[in-house]
């Protein structure tokens, strides 16, 4: 019987891989199996014939590992990241994708209610945004492929990827600082809303409005995040503060603290920033998405005063300079679109 591509869930034990995350790894980490009839077999042993897997791969077809297995397979997935982004035999489009899913398959358990935080998992986090930030910083075409290939899932994951990619870019295009800085804000968009895996399940997914007892437990996830990224790394990361920080609003609306702006970090307001425009464009549990503009407008018009005007504006030029524009806009000029509405 013929070898079938991966259309349904794993079996108990197992995670599914898909084939376009493998094309750049260097050696098999671990066991690949396949479906052939109704349970998985041994395509592939660790250490074993990696040009067989890669036709295989190249051919669209999907494997599957052991959950025991998976750390393997994410070390090994996060090692080959920069050799993706480097690969210009692909499109930019084709190195974004990728990535991306290469990014969601590493981090993914890192997000996850039954995973606890630890040290590993953390550097895994660093290893795989700092490929990515590295490539942004280089290569303007890059740039946009990552921003037009974003998913737009209500995962956790799925908006701390986007946040973090967000937050490269915006911060690359407002000259923000160096790479380190720039590296800084993409680690903390990238883990600012770990604390989530603290917060009841129940309210995370309740597909209504909070209401003031669910609110303070949502509230906690920002300190939660902070804690538990320096309990897992022993010490306080140069990025802790973002974490900490996203929240607060410059006009003192935000939480924790309830800071004004000159109390919140510039980098801290900027990952606030993509952080509110990701949400307001993804679907959430208890509303639809808004596209683009209407999330800026939101942002502009009905959020004044809570985001710092100097870098929401250059937020605004830069999804202006940015090709995928909505039907709605008609190709009009965003930053002067927004401009006229104030």
């Amino acid at each position: 019987m013929q070898a079938q591509p991966l259309l349904t869930p794993a079996p108990p034990g197992f995670e599914p891989v898909p084939a376009r995350i493998l094309t750049e790894i260097d050696t098999l980490p671990c066991d690949l199996y396949i479906f052939r009839g109704p349970r998985p077999i041994l395509y592939a042993s660790c250490g074993g014939d990696l040009e067989r897997v890669l036709d295989r791969a190249r051919r669209g077809m999907s494997f599957m590992v052991r959950e025991i297995d998976s750390e393997l397979l994410r070390g090994a997935l996060a090692a080959a990241l920069p050799k993706v982004m480097a690969n210009n035999a692909m499109t930019a489009v084709e190195r974004s994708k990728t990535a991306y899913s290469i990014s969601a398959k590493v981090l993914t358990p890192i997000f996850t209610r039954e995973s606890a935080l630890d040290r590993e998992g953390i550097v895994l986090t660093h290893k795989a945004i700092d490929a990515i930030t590295t490539h942004l910083l280089e290569d303007e075409e890059m740039v946009w492929a990552m921003v037009a290939t974003m998913q737009k899932h209500p995962s956790v994951h799925t908006h701390a990827i986007n946040t973090a990619v967000y937050g490269i870019v915006l911060a690359r295009f407002a000259r923000f600082g160096p790479p380190d800085v720039i590296r800084d804000v993409a680690r903390a968009g990238l883990l600012h809303d770990i604390g989530k895996n603290r917060v009841s399940k129940a309210i995370l997914d309740k597909p209504s409005h909070l209401d003031s007892g669910e609110w303070m437990e949502m509230r906690l996830h920002v300190k939660a995040g902070h804690d538990m990224v320096v309990r897992a790394l022993g010490y306080q990361p140069s990025y802790a503060h973002m974490i900490a920080e996203h929240h607060e609003r410059c006009d003192g609306s935000g939480y924790p603290a309830g800071r004004i702006a000159t109390g919140i970090a510039l980098d801290s307001q900027l990952v606030g920033i993509v952080d509110a425009f990701d949400a307001l464009t993804t679907r959430r549990p208890y509303r639809a998405p808004v596209s683009a503009f209407d999330a800026l407008h939101i942002m502009r018009v009905g959020m004044r005063g809570q985001f710092s005007d100097e870098l929401l504006r250059e937020f605004i030029k830069l999804l202006g300079g940015f090709n995928a524009m909505t039907a709605k806009m008609e190709g009009a000029d965003l930053a002067r679109v927004m401009g006229a509405a104030g």
